[in-house]
């Protein structure tokens, strides 16, 4: 077969068009076939069987491919004139492999299968045409897919490049925020080691004067046990009490006083504050023995003061030993402790530690009970509950009242910091984790403004959530979301 038809078509296919379309005019069949569709007529659906060959003759038809798995319908290929519809159903009497609608107003030749048959066998010339014309549709598809296939390459290529672009760019980035976040972290440590020399001072110094009236109080002791050896047991009972010893409250201990006074009329009020904080039991025996007042009376009370200068040191030493790990804890980068299983309540422990110069004036309220350890950043969490703590002192100033709450339930672990200052602006309260967004009014800043935001970043990093608002009784109340 010469392919003379099908090379005018690829060429130029309105020519072709017309001499089909006089073909037909000629044939009387014209007015049997021809049909006109308006835009957006569907001419055939995905799925249908062909009963019909189309011929496009003027106008454009959009082919459409359902995707996978859903009802969305993909467009494929647009037909201009001279395009058969329903090509290769025809040619291989499969249903319809795409759904057909009019792009614009078009005119089109629908010949039922049967007819076009039957001029194959009357017409051998209608024949060779159509034959010419099938196979220059079929090759134009395959051209057309070729140039696809190209594309689709080179679309892969770029892609491909493009992709690793961002994988770089992401690395960059998240290099970038790793620093950012340690300046952060960093230039807030400088603001708490302020405090914190303040809070090792205050212990150490105690520990000092302790020390010092340890020596001589116990030199004394030796003296006088060589001449009280009897009372060697009322002196460790005093001792032990001592070392047990609270600190009752300013009014508790006014009341105990008053009482006291009446017994041990000419004791000191020094005297009768320390015998207040000694237990009931141990002052009715220095009523049983007339140990009084004066210097006798300070030689027994002073076994008791020797237990609780003990009990200072130790507590001093401890609370030095508790700050120093709190600091050691927040200071250690991400690659020193990275993810781990963890009970974020030593984390908030340490924070509350580290930040005691700055909340040491304020009611705090802590509701910590058991809760799953989860898998986290330590480091980076402590940092969450610095920031939070931190912006709630700033917006309290110097009284206040702090209460931290955490629990769970299934699938979730939450902590709640609640404070009892002015609360936050509701016109701002949306933007208060957007980078560089600072409510502090003071001249004097500690940080980047981003500590919000990156507790935000540090939360979202562990598939949690966090979120402020403000409380019906006044102050704010941020809630962290931790996934289980």
């Amino acid at each position: 077969m010469k392919f003379k038809l099908g090379k005018q078509w690829i060429d130029d296919r309105n020519r072709v068009v017309q001499l089909i379309r006089r073909l037909f005019d000629d044939s009387g069949h014209s007015e049997r076939f021809l049909k006109s569709v308006a835009e957006g007529e569907v001419l055939l659906k995905e799925g249908d069987p062909l009963e019909d060959i189309f011929l496009l003759l003027e106008g454009s038809v959009e082919l459409y491919k359902k995707k996978p798995d859903t009802d969305t319908d993909f467009p494929i290929a647009r037909l201009e004139a001279g395009s058969f519809i329903g090509i290769i159903a025809f040619t291989t009497g499969e249903p319809s492999l795409t759904t057909a609608v009019a792009a614009a107003p078009s005119v089109l030749l629908k010949i039922p299968d049967e007819e076009v048959r039957s001029l194959f066998k009357k017409n051998k010339q209608f024949r060779n045409y159509m034959d010419e014309l099938i196979l220059a549709n079929l090759l134009d598809r395959f051209r057309n897919t070729i140039i696809l296939q190209i594309k689709l390459n080179s679309a892969n290529n770029k892609l491909r490049e493009e992709r690793n672009e961002l994988q770089k760019a992401y690395r960059e980035l998240k290099e970038a925020q790793d620093r950012l976040i340690y300046q952060e972290k960093m230039a807030t440590l400088g603001q708490l080691v302020a405090g914190f020399a303040h809070e090792v001072n205050n212990p150490t110094a105690s520990l000092l004067r302790s020390t010092e009236t340890l020596e001589e109080r116990i030199s004394s002791l030796m003296l006088l046990l060589e001449k009280e050896p009897d009372d060697l047991d009322f002196f460790i009972s005093l001792y032990n009490a001592g070392r047990k010893a609270g600190y009752p409250d300013t009014a508790t201990l006014r009341e105990l006083t008053a009482q006291l006074k009446e017994s041990f009329t000419e004791a000191t009020p020094a005297q009768l504050r320390l015998l207040a904080q000694v237990p009931e039991s141990l002052t009715a025996r220095l009523l049983e023995n007339k140990v009084l007042k004066g210097e006798e009376l300070d030689f027994y009370l002073n076994q008791f003061e020797l237990g609780k200068m003990f009990q200072n040191i130790e507590s001093s030493g401890n609370r030095i030993a508790g700050l120093v790990k709190s600091l050691k804890s927040y200071s250690r980068t991400d690659t020193e402790r990275e993810w781990e299983k963890i009970d974020i309540r030593e984390g908030i422990h340490d924070t509350l530690q580290l930040t005691s110069n700055r909340i040491k004036y304020y009611d705090i309220d802590l509701d910590l009970p058991e809760v799953p350890m989860i898998r986290a950043n330590a480091a980076a969490l402590n940092q969450v509950w610095t920031n939070i703590i931190l912006n709630a002192a700033d917006a309290m100033g110097k009284n206040g009242s702090l209460s931290i709450q955490c629990n769970n339930n299934q699938e979730t672990l939450w902590v709640e910091i609640r404070d009892s200052g002015p609360g936050i602006d509701e016109e701002i309260i949306e933007r208060i984790f957007d980078s560089n967004f600072s409510t502090k009014k003071s001249e004097v800043k500690f940080g980047l403004g981003l500590g919000l935001s990156i507790s935000r970043d540090i939360i979202h990093q562990h598939g949690g959530t966090i979120s402020a608002k403000n409380s019906a009784k006044g102050g704010a109340i941020f809630t962290v979301t931790l996934p289980l």
